[in-house]
């Protein structure tokens, strides 16, 4: 059961800087980063086979040839109910849609050099209570997560079957909390913060034409963050300045595709992420570093896995399957309504139309089933050792649909 700390005057931080909705990958992140991918339940993440790997693995970049765009658009459409365990307490849904894109393009600077560009949002969420008054509203009733990354990418071919490259992550993170709290009487606590950071990434390809097999992985480091912000209590803190550290957390991913035949292939994925780099976060008061409280958690690593298959059934139109498992890195003492996250099942499906011999468009669409779980939640202040509790069960699922341009100029 997780408590929540309190902010010294007696102000309650009922609500983190880490914001996770039922629709996304493990912890807080996204996954949508690739309508091909989508289509595969991610399987063939940093194999290389195309543009939209370079989010997974930067080495990416020497795929293809030339010049090359790839956009990908996400609509995102969950389904998260929180029903309390007691008779007459009220629960709340959350099913807000969101929509979002991953871009990238790359460009040939000479026989072995590349370099290139990934825009995407590893993270993100608009998600509000309904109703927005409800049992656990002290938690949570509102909340906004923009995470922005942009990655511009060197890659060098070694030979023409193997390449290496490496990238810069500069990160924006905004973030914007409401939840209720007692002061006596329940007023709304807001809290707004934002930072830039900057990471790295890494990677290495394998593509060899002759053998119709890609093997790849590749690296993404955590990023620092030093969020900068204010909260705001009518009529007792009215605006004041705070800051608080956040590290995303680092990824591993690691991919192999393999032609069975020159019109069927298949594929496997395995990716590994660092949330237990996720504990322990204190909220200060910008002007004098006084401590004004804290939200603490204890969070496994997460890891994902997945299998696909893509069968080419025309020489303009190819469709593809996958399938993958994730272990949440929430657990269930740490679960809460802000982060109501469980392991799930990914279930996808897709396909290409070659448009001309410069552009391919993308569908997909996947279905994601969540294991049932519970909320055991406590809240506290300076005064009362529990003051709210939140009992309840969790019922998730999410639909993804995706469309995808990719061009070569």
């Amino acid at each position: 059961m997780r408590t929540i700390g309190y902010i010294a005057s007696g102000v309650i931080v009922g609500s983190s800087l880490v914001i996770a909705s039922s629709a996304i990958a493990g912890g807080f992140s996204l996954r949508q980063q690739s309508t091909t991918g989508t289509g595969l339940a991610y399987a063939d993440s940093a194999a290389g086979t195309n543009l939209s790997s370079m989010y997974w693995n930067p080495a990416a970049v020497t795929a293809l040839d030339g010049t090359n765009t790839s956009s990908n658009y996400s609509l995102i459409i969950p389904n998260t109910e929180i029903n309390m365990d007691n008779p007459g307490e009220v629960g709340i849904t959350k099913d807000d849609l969101s929509l979002m894109g991953a871009s990238y393009v790359n460009y040939q600077l000479n026989k072995d050099f590349y370099v290139g560009l990934s825009f995407n949002a590893p993270a993100g969420v608009a998600t509000n209570a309904d109703p927005y008054t409800w049992q656990g509203d002290e938690y949570f009733q509102a909340s906004k997560l923009l995470v922005l990354n942009a990655a511009p990418t060197i890659g060098y071919k070694i030979t023409p079957e193997i390449s290496v490259a490496a990238g810069l992550q500069v990160e924006y993170m905004y973030v914007r909390t409401i939840n209720q709290i007692y002061v006596p009487g329940k007023v709304d606590q807001k809290i707004v913060a934002d930072d830039l950071g900057f990471g790295f990434t890494l990677g290495a390809l394998y593509k060899s034409e002759t053998t119709g097999t890609n093997i790849g992985i590749g690296y993404r480091s955590a990023v620092k963050h030093s969020l900068q912000g204010y909260v705001n209590v009518p009529g007792v803190l009215p605006h004041v300045d705070i800051t608080a550290d956040y590290t995303s957390p680092q990824m591993v991913t690691a991919s192999i595709r393999q032609e069975l035949t020159p019109n069927f292939a298949v594929m496997a994925n395995v990716e590994w992420t660092d949330w237990s780099v996720f504990e322990d976060y204190v909220f200060k008061q910008a002007s004098t570093g006084a401590k004004l409280g804290s939200v603490q958690y204890d969070w496994d690593d997460g890891w994902y896995v997945s299998f696909g298959a893509e069968l080419k059934m025309s020489e303009k139109i190819t469709g593809r399957a996958g399938i993958g498992f994730e272990r949440s890195p929430v657990t269930d003492a740490e679960r809460g309504p802000s982060t109501p996250d469980s392991d799930r099942i990914w279930l996808g499906f897709g396909a290409s139309y070659k448009w001309s011999e410069s552009m391919t468009l993308d569908f997909a669409y996947s279905h994601i089933f969540f294991k049932d779980a519970d909320i055991s939640l406590t809240g506290a202040d300076q005064d009362s050792a529990n003051f709210f509790d939140i009992n309840a069960n969790v019922d998730n699922s999410a639909d993804i649909i995706s469309i995808g341009l990719r061009s070569k100029w």
